[in-house]
């Protein structure tokens, strides 16, 4: 019989009648949401949470350079499964805002003043994350990628309320990043802007975020920072905290996925390990 398209279609047929057979593993809510730093300042995140009255841990997700809230949407997706809630933002460098923001901070002065209203933004995120009912602010976990760990660095040394923060790929200093997209930024005006930023630097703050426990991951064949710069950076950091390299590009692997879920499983007590 010739192999055509009419004769080959009962390939596909299956018993209509039959309703499909759903298991839900987790029943799991993602809200679309906005929130207010400032009367002129607004932050678009998705709220991720189980279903279920709690007591329960929440994370706070900071996405990298390249990336939005929807970074992790499939890692905030585990996690509620396993009994955490999460809150993804969309950072100033985000894809639609990407551009202003990065003209604005090729001025180091107004990089200081753009970074800490960034701070200020996430410090509101967790004020979101513990106003949910069931959320226990005892049990707040952070998870910053590049830009983004930088950023959780200063945060872990400036909000208490971090139980635990996984910081992906990040280094010590704003400069650094802000050499990588900024070419012309050498000699003189690399130190000005390294000066003019060196008080909220992660360096600094990183090793203020005592007794938060900091899980670093460092990438061996990281792109856009040295080895070096990942060792100084974890170096700066207050006790107690651990340093796994992985042989990955700066966007790290499925192996670094697993670690940093199981840790923050661990030091917020999910599913069960409490």
């Amino acid at each position: 019989m010739e192999r055509t398209a009419d004769n080959l279609r009962p390939l596909f047929d299956y018993d209509a009648g039959k309703p499909p057979a759903i298991e839900v593993a987790a029943e799991i809510s993602v809200s679309d949401l906005t929130y207010q730093t400032a009367p002129d300042r607004g932050v678009r995140a998705y709220l991720v949470a189980p279903a279920g009255t709690g007591p329960r841990a929440a994370v706070l997700f900071l996405h990298p350079g390249l990336g939005s809230r929807a970074t992790f949407l499939a890692e905030a997706v585990a996690l509620a499964g396993m009994g955490a809630a999460s809150l993804l933002v969309d950072a100033p460098w985000a894809a639609d805002t990407a551009a202003a923001w990065g003209q604005a901070v090729t001025d180091p002065e107004e990089a200081v003043r753009e970074h800490t209203r960034t701070v200020i933004d996430l410090r509101r995120g967790i004020d979101l994350l513990v106003a949910q009912p069931g959320v226990d602010p005892g049990r707040i976990g952070f998870v910053g990628h590049s830009v983004g760990a930088l950023f959780g660095a200063v945060l872990a040394g400036v909000d208490r309320r971090l139980r635990a923060a996984v910081l992906m790929a990040g280094t010590g200093r704003f400069v650094d990043v802000a050499a990588v997209n900024l070419p012309d930024l050498q000699g003189e005006k690399f130190e000005h802007y390294r000066r003019t930023l060196a008080d909220i630097d992660p360096a600094v703050w990183v090793g203020r975020a005592a007794p938060t426990p900091l899980f670093f991951q460092a990438a061996l064949r990281d792109e856009f920072f040295t080895e070096e710069q990942g060792r100084e950076f974890f170096e700066q950091a207050s006790d107690p905290k651990s340093l796994e390299w992985y042989d990955a590009g700066h966007y790290l692997d499925e192996a670094a996925r697993r670690d940093r879920i199981a840790w923050l499983a661990g030091r917020l007590s999910l599913d069960g390990s409490r």
